[in-house]
Formats: C-alpha cells, structure tokens, sequence
C-alpha cells in the first residue's frame, strides 16, 4: 500500500502547487489527492484545461508524487447531490463529469464524491433515489475516462452503515461506481474493520484518520492523530488485505491547521499501520 495526503492537510500557501508538493514528498508520502477548488484559489479547478493538468501532473512526477484521486470540493458545494430542486442535481452530474474528465488528465482513478448535508426538510427515501440517479448519471463519462465516483461515508446523516452504503453501490450496479472509505469518519457509529469487510471490492480509495469516542457527543475535537483514538487499526488493515485492497491509505489529519511536523508524524504514523 502506498501513502497519501489530502491537498487540504498540506501546510502551505493556497496556490503554492511546487512547495506543498515538496513539502509532501519530503514528508514521505507517495501520492497527494488534489481538491477542486474556486479558480484562482488552488491548482486545480473545474476550469482546469488539459495542458494545465499535463503540467501539474508533470510537476508532481519531477518531485516522485502520484496523483491519485481528487476530492470534489467546490464541485460538490455548488451543487449538491442531496438538493431538492433537479435542476442543482442536473448541475452536480455535469461538475462530477468535469472532475472525471479532470482527474484522468492528472493520471487519477478515483473523484471522492461528498453527497452533501441530508437537511431537515430532505426525506431519507428522496435522498436515497436523488443519489443513485446522479451515481447513475456519471456511468458513460466515468467509461469515457476510466475514472471511478466513490461517495464517501461523511457526517450527514445519510448512509450511516456499512448495509446501506453497500446496498446503494449494488444498485446502481457498475465497477467505476464504488465507495471512498473514511476509517474516522464511522468510529462514533460503528467499527471501522466491519465496515470494510462489508463493502469489500467496493471500496475504491481510503481515508485514514483518527478519532476518540471519549465523551459520546462526537464533535470535531474528537478527531486526533493516528493511533491515539478508537480505530483498531490491526483489525481494519487485516479486512483491507482480505478483501485485496493494495492502493492508497490517504490521510486527511490536521486540516488546514497542519504543520511541517504533523504531516511527517502522520506519514511515520501510517508506515506503521501498512506494516500492521
């Protein structure tokens, strides 16, 4: 397995593509997953033309870095997956087409896909079905580029164990359409190694992060460094390998408040947890 690093957790200035870069190679990770962002404000965005992917994949493989997947982002806040109105879906089916064909120009494999918020005046059921029309809708351009959408397990009330998540994948029933699985992100409501032995081929990417259930309430200061919180790590790379999973553990610790020395410690972090 190899490891990774999401763009957001990279300190650095926002635009600052060669410095972040280096500063997550010379930190020991193997690959960065870029974010869609406003244009102007990151390297990449929807706007981004093939020679400007060519280049920034280029200048990630001077620096020994892959490119392996992209978070939506901006793709993703301008037009949710959970939203009433059809038009706003019609508009997320067009921006993940973007993304798909964005993250093919930098040699990815894999748009990690955020639904949105499940909000009060949303039914579960309408939810259920707007997800898997739009999951359905970016079949022939995830074919066209040989990309893959892997929605993610999040906080927002909607997809909240392993069955369901699995049960929609196997709806909408095609290989690029799978999950990104976030090992933090379930520890409050679940076990992290079931739901990896649940979703199984399924799984498309991984997120590694921490996360402590002290307390019970489960707010973001519940999240911590790897292997200070509730993951059984041993546990969950154990399923990873039976299930075959051999690609990216990812890791989205510290946000934007990381440092030099916290993006190492991670990457110290999860050598050890390959090595489980």
């Amino acid at each position: 397995m190899k490891k990774g690093i999401c763009w957001v957790c990279i300190p650095g200035e926002g635009a600052d593509l060669t410095g972040r870069l280096r500063s997550a190679r010379n930190a020991g990770y193997d690959g960065v997953e870029l974010t869609f962002e406003a244009p102007g404000v990151g390297p990449l965005s929807l706007e981004t033309d093939e020679r400007e992917a060519t280049a920034i994949r280029e200048t990630a493989s001077r620096l020994g870095l892959e490119l392996p997947s992209t978070m939506c982002g901006v793709a993703v806040s301008q037009a949710p997956v959970l939203h009433p109105d059809p038009t706003v879906r019609q508009r997320a089916v067009d921006n993940l087409g973007r993304a798909l064909e964005r993250t093919g120009w930098l040699g990815g494999t894999v748009v990690l896909l955020h639904p949105g918020q499940l909000k009060p005046e949303t039914r579960y059921d309408d939810a259920w079905v707007w997800t898997r029309e739009v999951l359905r809708a970016c079949i022939p351009m995830a074919e066209q580029t040989g990309v893959s959408v892997a929605i993610e397990n999040v906080w927002n009330k909607f997809l909240l164990t392993p069955l369901e998540m699995q049960r929609l994948v196997d709806e909408v029933n095609h290989p690029l359409i799978g999950t990104y699985f976030d090992v933090g992100n379930c520890i409050l409501f679940g076990y992290a190694e079931q739901w990896v032995a649940i979703l199984g081929s399924r799984i498309k990417k991984v997120h590694v992060k921490d996360f402590r259930r002290e307390g019970g309430a489960g707010t973001m200061q519940n999240f911590c460094q790897l292997l200070d919180g509730d993951a059984d790590y041993p546990k969950v790379m154990a399923e990873l390998r039976r299930i075959g999973y051999d690609d990216y553990l990812t890791s989205e610790v510290g946000g934007r408040a990381s440092s030099e020395q916290t993006i190492k410690d991670t990457a110290d972090r999860i050598e050890k947890i390959i090595a489980m």
